[in-house]
């Protein structure tokens, strides 16, 4: 019995994206084959990444959405607590950054 690996899920707060929270979701489900899921937050969705989807395709997806001057994206990591920021603003557009390593516990 072979186990595949499990989806990594991510939520996601857009600022700035093409359109509403809807169509922000209807893109990533049919252009990029994620499972996205609206929740109750207004601009916050739930995104489940398939196990062949390499970090690069899944943060093109994710970029793909965005305002390509302003628009800007904060991804929380359900497996690892890590945190990725990417602004279309400021001297590095377009490049999702790690600003918090999961993991670390209070002192």
């Amino acid at each position: 019995m072979t186990t595949s690996a499990p989806w990594r899920v991510y939520y996601a707060e857009f600022n700035r994206a093409y359109g509403d929270i809807r169509r922000v979701a209807r893109r990533l489900e049919s252009w990029w084959g994620l499972n996205v899921e609206i929740v109750p937050h207004k601009t916050t969705v739930r995104i489940e990444r398939p196990p062949d989807m390499g970090w690069k395709r899944f943060s093109d997806a994710v970029r793909s959405v965005l305002d390509e001057r302003l628009g800007a994206v904060i991804l929380f990591s359900t497996s690892t607590g890590n945190v990725f920021l990417c602004s279309n603003r400021g001297n590095m557009p377009g490049i999702i950054q790690k600003i918090h390593t999961g993991g670390s516990k209070a002192a």
